[in-house]
């Protein structure tokens, strides 16, 4: 049984009703590891209603939270508002309204390529709007129980005053430099003396002063705690270090039964994705987001990479080098659905066919794709227009050539075209790239070299123009010239691509006109 129908079925035992929580914090543009648990969250809320419960699916904007660095992605002035709260920040560009519509705007419509839709919370919103009232008091009046589980459980020991409360400062506007110590009516004192978050220090102003339960928020672990109460969450799926023993969860899961009496929510520990052996963000060096990753593979192989395997099993993403590999593994799961496991482990199949299927946006097609990711990358560097765009006749023509017969060219095919090109653009190695000469390249043969060119002009003038008849013919007459067939089909690159190496010969040359790979050969000996 697929992973998501695991989740979905435990769930079901315990309520036939759910809740699918994910969240983020709003601390610059969201990268693709930030949307994990929200498409593991939208795969399991989906799993529920397709096995007959109720479900819904929302995600949390942290944006109460302070805001602790500049990102690269904002100017270095931004400086000036280090420790504010992330939704009283402006818009970097000035083209929307806030900081956090600026980076959830695009960072939801590109979910909603993926057909992951769900409802946007705003933790400021909630905040403001009173409905964090009752569960704020219940923390306050229990301070001392809450400071005691977070010692027990992560060691972490708080001062004689410390209050479960960040208040905004009156006087700086800040959240990560205030300590509350006095609650009374609705009312918290505070001073404003400097906060640290990670390693970094936050200075206070120094002000002094008293603000209602709706002028700030609750430390991480015990508004996780509230929120799941408040709202009722019943799963979460969460980075593996926020579930580890002795973590956030833990904790938060104490003060969500103990302080709130609710039920905390049952957690799908994901692992991070990598690049490079690091954790994919900041660290290497720029964002790679949800939507680089659908442009170049397309929404449903976005999907797969999620869906192919375990939530906490290891993921790696390389744009440049996984990307044609990532493909080849969809397309195999493709042609499984459809009735192709002739090498497949029978243990295997069930999975494989269901995360095909959870990963199709618009519902399972009639037909698996008739052109590879792998062949269209190879298919549109030879057929280009003078402006880039993809000649779509011409990659007919081309797999008619190779084939025999003409391909369905659907918009599911043209789209894989498309996002292979963007590939080749921005990210593709440059071994991968080519393009068919219009003139012939300087290159300069060898006596073997000419001796081989011309046995295989007369060859290739009297065989079935097919990928695997050229490629035979090319090695049979290597060996007939009794030269090694590496260096033959490096010859033959070098006349048609200009470079040492390319794709597959057979179906590079196959997918030209007859007439022009003869005339090369000639133009090569001349």
């Amino acid at each position: 049984m697929h992973w998501v129908d695991v989740y979905a079925e435990k769930l079901l035992k315990l309520s036939d009703s759910h809740l699918v929580q994910s969240g983020t914090g709003i601390s610059g543009q969201p990268h693709l590891g930030s949307a994990s648990d929200i498409i593991y969250a939208d795969g399991i809320h989906k799993a529920i209603i397709e096995q007959g419960g109720k479900s819904k699916a929302i995600w949390i904007m942290d944006d109460m939270d302070g805001f602790r660095k500049v990102p690269g992605q904002v100017p270095k002035d931004f400086k000036q508002y280090l420790g504010l709260p992330a939704a009283d920040l402006p818009c970097p560009d000035g083209c929307c309204g806030s900081f956090v519509e600026h980076f959830t705007r695009p960072f939801l419509k590109n979910l909603e390529r993926i057909d992951v839709r769900p409802e946007a919370i705003s933790v400021a919103g909630m905040y403001k709007d009173g409905k964090y009232d009752e569960v704020i008091r219940t923390a306050l009046e229990k301070a001392e129980e809450i400071k005691t589980i977070l010692y027990e459980v992560s060691g972490s020991k708080k001062a004689d005053d410390w209050l479960p409360f960040f208040p905004v400062c009156e006087q700086c506007g800040k959240v990560l430099t205030t300590q509350a110590y006095a609650y009374e009516n609705d009312k918290v004192q505070y001073r404003c003396s400097g906060g640290v978050a990670g390693k970094t220090k936050f200075p206070g102003c120094g002000h002094e002063g008293e603000v209602g339960i709706r002028d700030g928020k609750l430390p991480w672990r015990v508004e996780w705690a509230a929120r799941w109460s408040h709202l009722g969450v019943t799963c979460e799926p969460m980075g593996k270090d926020l579930a580890a023993a002795g973590g956030t969860y833990e904790s938060s899961k104490i003060i969500c039964e103990k302080i709130f009496n609710s039920q905390a929510p049952m957690p799908v520990p994901y692992e991070w994705i990598v690049i490079g052996g690091k954790r994919l963000g900041k660290s290497v060096g720029r964002i790679l987001t949800i939507g680089d990753m659908i442009d170049i593979v397309t929404p449903e192989i976005t999907k797969y990479f999620f869906f192919r395997s375990q939530p906490a099993s290891h993921k790696e993403i390389d744009f440049e080098f996984a990307i044609p590999k990532l493909a080849e593994d969809y397309e195999n799961s493709e042609r499984v659905f459809f009735g192709d496991t002739s090498n497949v482990p029978e243990k295997e199949i069930d999975d494989i066919k269901r995360s095909y299927e959870i990963s199709q946006i618009n519902g399972v097609p009639e037909y698996a794709s008739q052109v590879s990711y792998s062949h269209l990358t190879s298919l549109v560097q030879t057929n280009l227009n003078p402006n880039g765009e993809i000649d779509w006749d011409g990659i007919k023509n081309s797999l008619y050539r190779i084939t025999g017969e003409y391909t369905i060219f659907d918009l599911k095919t043209k789209t894989t075209g498309e996002v292979a090109l963007k590939w080749l653009d921005g990210h593709a190695p440059e071994n991968v790239k080519f393009s068919i000469q219009k003139d012939m390249p300087e290159v300069e043969l060898s006596e073997d070299d000419k001796r081989f060119l011309t046995a295989l002009s007369s060859a290739i003038s009297d065989i079935e123009w097919e990928a695997s008849q050229i490629h035979d013919t090319i090695y049979e007459t290597s060996q007939t010239c009794e030269l090694k067939a590496g260096a033959c089909f490096k010859v033959l690159y070098k006349i048609f691509l200009g470079k040492s190496r390319g794709p597959k010969l057979g179906f590079l040359l196959a997918s030209q006109d007859r007439e022009f790979v003869e005339s090369r050969v000639k133009e090569a000996l001349d």
